[in-house]
């Protein structure tokens, strides 16, 4: 008896070993090979490197937020630590449970919210998989992303789950792939990430269509109805931020160049600052407000939608100053240990914008993200 018994004991020993062996190999296939990483994923997975509650502004939204503000800069300027929970074309339907993600690691003085992801006025645009997988692909499987899975995922909800079958054939995706999984790697033994996630164009963008920018202060009655998808996201959203009380919320539209074609979406954000307000939430227009920001259309932007490495600055310390004028953001206390990874990252974002200025100068027109190789390339203008 006491034989079987054993036999039986050592059987199952053998195959929980396997399982658990087969359990770990899928998981580490799935977080550092068979998966889809790009600057959306470095970006993602680096607001997880920071320190918990370390962080005095965290910026919510689109490309927007990874082109526009420079937390290195914006700590070089004041001594303010942001960062960018952002991703590629980001969807409304994504916020809240970013918020929540955001508001579960950090309790900032401030989380700035850019509404672009309300404002496609395209239904498959606002669900399409890409935009969705560039948020909750690369944050953990926690009630948060259980929950978002649950309420935007009807079909094919155990790919969200175990992604590894979605990317079971990503090998085609290499070297390219491995790139900003060595990023990654590199950022996590480091403990952070020198630019916080932040992607430019080296370009000087001379629009060839009449920019309305001038008059838009006096547009603020030109409102276009959201898609019915964008404006229940966005009202999920607010309620969401009602209901928890929230009062380090600000909701904002940042600057673009707006010409014929964009009207329409510059409507939207109208309609959007009348939904917010009915929430009882600021929301700073500064697409209608453009003169109060400084920038010049025809020296700060790389395209209509997104700003230069010398927008970018001037975005950046405006906003900065901004809000620690109206809304109670201020430079925390740093440990030393935070102090210096800071003062390495203002650093970085100075050898940054001294590459982007020479690459500009030469006419080399070329994305900017943050990966190693362009890590290595910085340390030649460190200051």
């Amino acid at each position: 008896m006491m034989c079987k018994m054993k036999k039986i004991i050592i059987r199952s020993v053998k195959i929980i070993s396997f399982v658990l062996v087969v359990a770990l190999t899928v998981g580490a296939l799935s977080e550092w090979v068979l998966c889809h990483a790009d600057h959306n994923r470095q970006r993602v997975k680096g607001f997880y490197d920071e320190d918990k509650n370390s962080l005095d502004v965290v910026f919510l939204g689109a490309s927007e937020v990874y082109s526009d503000y420079a937390p290195g800069y914006a700590y070089s300027q004041s001594g303010v630590r942001g960062y960018l929970f952002a991703t590629q074309a980001n969807s409304i339907l994504n916020y809240k449970y970013q918020l929540q993600n955001i508001l579960d690691r950090q309790n900032p003085d401030l989380v700035v919210i850019e509404l672009n992801g309300a404002l496609y006025g395209d239904e498959e645009e606002v669900t399409k998989e890409a935009n969705l997988r560039n948020y909750a692909d690369n944050v953990p499987l926690d009630s948060v992303k259980r929950d978002w899975i649950k309420q935007n995922v009807s079909d094919n909800a155990i790919e969200y789950y175990m992604p590894i079958i979605k990317y079971h054939g990503v090998w085609t995706d290499f070297p390219d792939n491995m790139k900003y999984q060595k990023t990654i790697i590199k950022d996590q033994l480091r403990g952070y990430g020198y630019l916080k996630g932040i992607l430019n164009e080296t370009f000087v963008f001379h629009s060839d269509q009449r920019s309305m920018n001038k008059y838009l202060d006096k547009m603020a009655d030109k409102k276009e109805p959201l898609t019915d998808i964008e404006e229940q996201g966005l009202r999920d959203l607010l309620q969401y931020c009602k209901d928890k009380n929230l009062t380090n919320v600000v909701f904002a539209r940042f600057p673009h160049i707006v010409v014929n074609r964009t009207f329409e979406r510059f409507e939207r954000a109208n309609t959007v600052g009348d939904i917010v307000n009915e929430y009882g939430f600021d929301y700073l227009n500064f697409e209608k407000d453009f003169t109060m920001t400084g920038l010049d259309e025809e020296k700060d932007f790389y395209n209509l939608d997104h700003l230069n490495v010398y927008g970018q600055q001037k975005f950046t310390a405006f906003l900065t100053q901004y809000l620690m004028d109206n809304y109670g953001l201020s430079a925390g206390e740093p440990t030393e240990s935070q102090k210096k990874e800071w003062e390495t990252c203002a650093d970085y974002y100075e050898a940054y914008v001294r590459y982007s200025e020479s690459l500009i100068e030469q006419g080399e027109r070329t994305e900017l993200s943050e990966d190693y190789e362009l890590i290595e390339k910085l340390k030649d203008y460190l200051p």
